[in-house]
């Protein structure tokens, strides 16, 4: 409705009953930076809560934007550095998350780019140092991934994908040393 318009309303199961609205007046809603501070945080959160919600259901590009909208919302409500440690550590997690969803779309340079703004807000991160290991592993940067995966290792011994991950980029790297020394013993022969 705009302002000034009149409408008639007929709710369902009252017959022939109907219900008169005249818009005499509008007032929008504030801008998303001029609302107080524990609002904006709200929206932060709900938007978060969606994306993640969103990534649980398989929902992976809607989930990506969602954490993008989530950012973007993030750096407005946060203010200017330095920024508190509640602050770096929400804006950690959105950027953790957005790193898992460009892995699953196939985007390791983004993801390690994600992962690596999340470990420079907070870096005892695991999970954001983990998948910035598996994206560097999927642009064959497979040093990048083994020291990142150790590091995973000596916070978390236990941690199940970094151990498979490390057996994975250790074959891979001695895959492709066995095919350089292949290469250079032909070029020596």
């Amino acid at each position: 409705m705009a302002w000034g318009e009149q409408a008639w309303l007929r709710p369902a199961g009252t017959g022939s009953a109907a219900l008169g609205v005249h818009l005499s007046a509008f007032t929008p809603a504030p801008a998303f930076w001029e609302s107080p501070p524990a609002t904006r945080w709200r929206a932060v959160a709900a938007g978060q809560a969606r994306a993640a919600a969103l990534l649980a259901g398989g929902a992976i590009g809607a989930a990506a934007r969602a954490y993008g909208r989530a950012l973007r919302a993030a750096v407005v409500a946060g203010g200017a550095p330095p920024l508190s440690p509640e602050v770096a550590q929400a804006k950690a997690e959105l950027h953790a998350g957005l790193a898992l969803c460009q892995l699953h779309l196939g985007l390791p340079a983004a993801a390690a780019a994600n992962a690596g703004k999340a470990l420079a807000l907070r870096p005892a991160h695991l999970e954001a140092r983990y998948r910035r290991a598996v994206a560097a592993a999927a642009m064959m940067d497979l040093e990048a991934a083994m020291a990142d995966l150790a590091a995973v290792l000596r916070a978390q011994p236990g941690h199940a994908g970094a151990r498979r991950e490390l057996r994975r980029v250790r074959g891979a790297a001695r895959e492709r040393d066995a095919r350089l020394a292949r290469r250079l013993g032909r070029l020596f022969a």
